[in-house]
């Protein structure tokens, strides 16, 4: 079989850490990201949450003309979005996602989860709901992104990287099976 067949146009790769440098799964993926870049060209594109807002971050740099149009679209979708470079090797697309927004939205995102995976939520601890709406907005930014492009003649990946991002991959699968879902832990 054809490899190329294989390779997929665009991949989107969701982490708590992308643009966050708070564990060993950042050096994982910021890495080979290099490699990624050089082979998917811009095609790689990186969700992570947006903790830095207003405010400076060493690890990400805004560029407010990638994707600019869709950036509007997203606004308009009560995506709050930033796009830019990620500061590692290769400097691949970043989009940061604020999260926040989604806690107002909360128990109905779990009743989601629930009629349809039977994930309980009700017996969650610690910081279950901040990863929870932060892994379903990031499926929201891919969602609007892959609809805005027009990607469905594409081969797209969605690759959720650990727990953290979990309800996101369950989300497009369910939403949107024409993306083809990966989950990685790294335990």
């Amino acid at each position: 079989m054809d490899k190329k067949l294989l390779f997929p146009d665009y991949i989107f790769e969701s982490s708590w850490e992308v643009c966050n440098k708070v564990g060993g799964i950042y050096t994982v993926l910021s890495t080979r990201a290099k490699t990624l870049q050089e082979k998917l060209r811009d095609r790689m594109i990186f969700v992570g949450p947006d903790f830095w807002q207003d405010h400076e971050s060493l690890y990400f740099k805004e560029d407010k003309s990638l994707f600019a149009e869709w950036q509007w679209k997203a606004k308009e979708q009560q995506l709050n979005v930033r796009v830019g470079r990620w500061t590692v090797p290769g400097e691949p697309i970043a989009i940061l996602v604020d999260f926040k927004p989604f806690f107002e939205q909360k128990n109905d995102i779990y009743t989601w989860l629930w009629e349809n995976y039977q994930v309980d939520s009700l017996h969650a601890y610690g910081d279950y709901d901040e990863a929870s709406m932060f892994s379903y907005a990031a499926a929201k930014v891919v969602e609007s992104f892959y609809s805005h492009f027009e990607l469905q003649d594409k081969k797209v990946v969605y690759h959720a990287n650990e727990w953290m991002c979990g309800l996101g991959a369950l989300y497009l699968y369910k939403m949107v099976p024409q993306i083809a879902t990966v989950f990685t832990t790294h335990a």
